[in-house]
């Protein structure tokens, strides 16, 4: 079965009890009123896991259909991954709405560019196009989330810690994958016949260690966003007063919030 190792299997069947018992807790707790795109995420990884798990076993790694299958549907797992860090942002960033401008035009910015480069260096070849389309989305992903967390931490905005630990994971199993896509791509090309098998490993094993993370931080319920007040600023914070903001993220947010009106009344 190629890169289907016994302990590829073991670990693919703790990453789905992994998933099943992150869906429960986020039921329990009642957080996926709060984070519903992240619960639909995970929800959704969880049936394609199953899915893909069947398929494996039954019709083998490498076979056609379980390329075509498994690629379709990580299309649409990689879009809910990025509303659901989106989604994630918008909680934390909701009162300060010039930042979340910002924020959310470089997300758009950084997938453009991306998408742009794979276009015009896969040239004709599909299958050459998904790989780099695959490796892009996690780079894009990571780039454009550590400059957003980077701002989120100059300007001393608070974040709950259960938002930080559905940030951080996202950001670190991206940059796992950029990595173990490099390192398969490299022993492919000398022709190691493990390659398979130990992209599997690194991935399914970052995985896991993201989904322990956020099962352990989602326990609690979540803070309730900050509701604005009239001046613009957070008003309460996540259950209790907020801290003064500073200087320099209030200069910040009311700047980019007369360049996006400015825009707006422009167009």
């Amino acid at each position: 079965m190629g890169g289907w190792t016994a302990l590829v299997g073991w670990l693919w069947g703790i990453s789905v009890g992994a998933q099943a018992v992150l869906c429960g807790v986020l039921f329990i707790k009642g957080n996926f009123r709060k984070i519903p795109i992240f619960t639909t995420y995970v929800a959704a990884n969880l049936c394609q896991a199953i899915l893909m798990f069947a398929i494996y076993k039954a019709i083998g790694f490498r076979s056609r259909g379980a390329i075509v299958i498994g690629w379709s549907s990580q299309t649409c797992i990689q879009i809910l991954r990025a509303a659901a860090t989106t989604e994630a942002l918008r909680q934390v960033l909701k009162p300060f709405r010039g930042i979340w401008g910002l924020a959310w035009r470089f997300l758009v910015a950084a997938f453009g560019v991306i998408f742009l480069v794979v276009v015009f260096s896969s040239g004709r070849n599909v299958f050459w196009a998904i790989l780099l389309m695959d490796r892009g989305f996690h780079v894009a992903f990571a780039v454009a989330l550590v400059a957003c967390l980077l701002l989120v931490h100059h300007y001393s905005v608070p974040i709950p810690s259960g938002y930080k630990a559905l940030l951080g994971g996202f950001c670190f199993y991206s940059c796992t994958v950029v990595l173990t896509n490099t390192l398969g791509a490299i022993l492919f090309l000398r022709r190691n016949l493990h390659y398979e098998a130990i992209w599997q490993l690194a991935t399914v094993g970052a995985f896991i260690a993201v989904l322990l993370v956020w099962t352990v931080a989602l326990r609690n319920p979540l803070p309730e966003p900050i509701r604005t007040g009239k001046g613009g600023g957070p008003e309460i914070s996540y259950g209790e007063l907020s801290p003064q903001i500073n200087e320099r993220l209030r200069l910040l947010n009311e700047l980019l919030n007369r360049l996006w009106k400015f825009e707006v009344t422009r167009n």
